[in-house]
């Protein structure tokens, strides 16, 4: 459809999963896009597939708790692309533990990632949006913010800061009069590695099967399909879209309230 033609993106955490299938899709519409992940070989084999497609990609590597990073990944946007439209903060880890099991080291890490991560992209993202006519963050949050499990201590705290954050900056950008958009979008159980760890047997997984069956749809979410709601967010067809949490979870979230 080639709704973001002429737009850049940057996707973080892009390497693989929700990442990935997210920066093919903003690629597909049409954008250029910088792909930054930690796993340096994995992303940039990632992004000569896309290139090979024809698409225009460019990788760096990037830890997204590094004001540093956050830096050199601006920079090297504005190198190869002359400006930034889109940021998709996907980066995110999950260590699935109880608040009796977790150590504080592990608990500030998934924070310093999750949140911390999301906030050097937005504030940077808003920096420099705010000169070029502005443009569209899209932070990648999780309905665990709503569906809440033991092992999630604290993933789902962080995620919920994310969307916090989100409707601040969205705030915050309008009041400014920046034309930023700021949106948070909430996935349910998608086929990715961190879920399935990668075997395509793991919906014969007693506990994964339990998982799936609770999902109205009755099926785990692809990663193109959080793609495809993050690409609508991020073109003009979401211009009046600020400030809003988006659930793609197959209804699982809803089906749960009470």
């Amino acid at each position: 459809m080639n709704r973001l033609e002429g737009k850049v993106a940057i996707v973080t955490g892009a390497a693989r999963g929700l990442g990935a299938a997210t920066a093919q899709v903003l690629a597909r519409e049409g954008a250029k896009v910088l792909l930054t992940d930690v796993l340096l070989e994995t992303g940039l084999n990632y992004c000569a597939m896309l290139a090979e497609q024809g698409h225009e990609a460019v990788f760096c590597e990037h830890d997204v708790t590094s004001e540093s990073d956050w830096d050199r990944v601006m920079s090297t946007a504005l190198e190869h692309f002359g400006r930034i439209d889109i940021l998709v903060n996907n980066a995110g880890i999950q260590l699935p533990q109880t608040i009796e099991e977790m150590s504080l080291a592990d608990f500030r890490r998934v924070l310093d990632v999750n949140l911390v991560g999301c906030f050097l992209g937005t504030q940077r993202a808003i920096r420099q949006m705010k000169n070029t006519g502005g443009g569209a963050i899209v932070n990648i949050a999780s309905n665990s913010t709503q569906t809440i499990v033991p092992l999630t201590t604290a993933y789902s705290p962080s995620k919920a800061a994310v969307a916090n954050l989100s409707k601040v900056a969205a705030l915050h950008c309008a009041k400014e009069g920046y034309a930023i958009r700021v949106n948070s979008v909430h996935p349910g159980p998608c086929e990715t590695d961190m879920l399935t760890g990668g075997d395509a047997r793991a919906a014969d997984i007693p506990q994964v099967r339990q998982l799936i069956d609770a999902i109205p749809l009755k099926r785990m979410g692809r990663p193109s399909e959080v793609g495809e709601v993050v690409a609508f967010l991020a073109s003009d067809a979401a211009s009046y879209v600020t400030a809003a949490e988006l659930f793609v979870d197959g209804g699982l979230t809803a089906s749960m309230m009470k």
